[in-house]
């Protein structure tokens, strides 16, 4: 099991890494192609709309045809859209290839928690996925990292290439290791109708029902909140992009320490208290970060903030991955489909906040909501708590 969960987190470090990249590229980019950093933003959008919108079709595809398979022939597509995004020529040519990147790569990251779940009890799936989210977090630092420097030192393209060639190796990896799984169970060969009754019965059970909602209303308060640091940081303090790139990457080297500290976490807290403290930690941060007199604050602070959201989102995906374990895949897909419209719906309120009252509104409204959040959700939590 080691084996195939640093493989799965090295898949879902190349998706991250290409999710978040483009986020310090976006005055290159605008600059490229001759039109205002606004109007380039359009590239972030379009890789996370078919992200989350395709979660409804891989989740059901995953449980029928065998996750790895799946997640090694979306890595394979992937590595064409990738490439293909460094060598167009148009702002719409480049939206494109996102939109179809964000589209193959839909069918990698849930799945590869569904298959962990699959494979691992309960009672200790949150310290394995706690080790899976490593890939995750290093692709969150990757991203930012990578995205500044080459937004301060190279062509923004080159990028791109180094990250089709990281989705070519994995592919080839996950091939090999899929060859070996046994064909998927005839039990897991569902028709639409039964698709939609599992999504029904998800949202019928209470639980599960407080599970979904609190995904949505995560994407919201934390992952909308989250497009808008790096124009904080640049607006406030005027800072350059190869400095916020690394800001930003301490927010990812917080999730690192948690992943180091999740064995003691658990242990010594349970999930209930996790949810609470890793909310709690995390909307303080949110309150604190308009206040910042000095910019050097400001990574120590994301630092909190990532230990802090890591906290609480392991336990909530941990959560997620039993809202049906017999069809594990297509009911992780309807939870992270929501997380991701939140996300989408989290930008647009944030931005308008933003607009209307300044970033200490949007960052204070956040962290008030995302504290509540902690705590309505921690209340309807299941009886079981992961032990070591």
């Amino acid at each position: 099991m080691p084996s195939i969960v640093f493989l799965l987190g090295a898949a879902s470090f190349v998706v991250v890494a290409v999710m978040t990249v483009t986020g310090p590229l976006l005055p290159l980019i605008a600059h490229d192609f001759g039109t205002s950093v606004g109007a380039a933003g359009i590239v972030v959008s379009a890789f996370a709309v078919p992200y989350g919108a395709f979660q409804i079709v891989f989740g059901p595809l995953g449980d029928r045809a065998g996750k790895l398979r799946v997640i090694a022939g979306a890595m394979t597509v992937s590595t064409v859209f990738v490439l293909a995004s460094g060598l167009t020529d148009s702002l719409e040519g480049l939206a494109s290839m996102r939109f179809l990147c964000g589209t193959a790569m839909a069918g990698t990251v849930p799945l590869a928690m569904a298959y962990i779940a699959d494979e691992v009890p309960y009672e200790t799936r949150q310290l394995v996925i706690g080790r899976f989210l490593n890939g995750l977090v290093l692709g969150q630092i990757g991203g930012g990292c990578l995205g500044g420097l080459v937004a301060e030192y190279l062509e923004w393209r080159s990028i791109f290439y180094l990250f089709a060639a990281c989705c070519a190796l994995v592919s080839v990896a996950l091939w090999m290791r899929a060859s070996q799984q046994p064909p998927a169970h005839a039990a897991h060969q569902r028709s639409v109708g039964e698709i939609l009754r599992i999504y029904w019965a998800v949202l019928r059970a209470p639980h599960s029902r407080a599970v979904v909602i609190t995904g949505t209303l995560e994407g919201v308060f934390i992952f909308g909140v989250a497009a808008f640091y790096g124009a904080y940081l640049r607006q406030r303090f005027e800072l350059g992009y190869a400095v916020i790139g690394a800001v930003l990457s301490m927010y990812g080297v917080g999730g690192m320490a948690y992943s180091a500290m999740v064995r003691p976490l658990v242990a010594r807290l349970g999930e209930r208290r996790m949810v609470v403290a890793g909310t709690a930690l995390l909307g303080s941060c949110y309150l604190l970060l308009p206040m910042l007199p000095h910019w050097w604050l400001a990574p120590p602070l994301l630092f909190l903030a990532g230990f802090g959201f890591y906290t609480f989102h392991n336990t909530m995906q941990t959560q997620a991955t039993e809202l049906d374990p017999n069809a594990r895949g297509t009911a992780l897909a309807l939870w992270v489909f929501m997380m991701f419209l939140g996300q989408g719906f989290g930008v647009l309120l944030i931005g308008a906040v933003i607009d209307r009252g300044g970033y200490g509104a949007a960052f204070s409204a956040a962290g008030v909501g995302v504290i509540t959040l902690g705590v309505w959700f921690q209340r309807r939590l299941g009886r079981r708590v992961a032990v070591c």
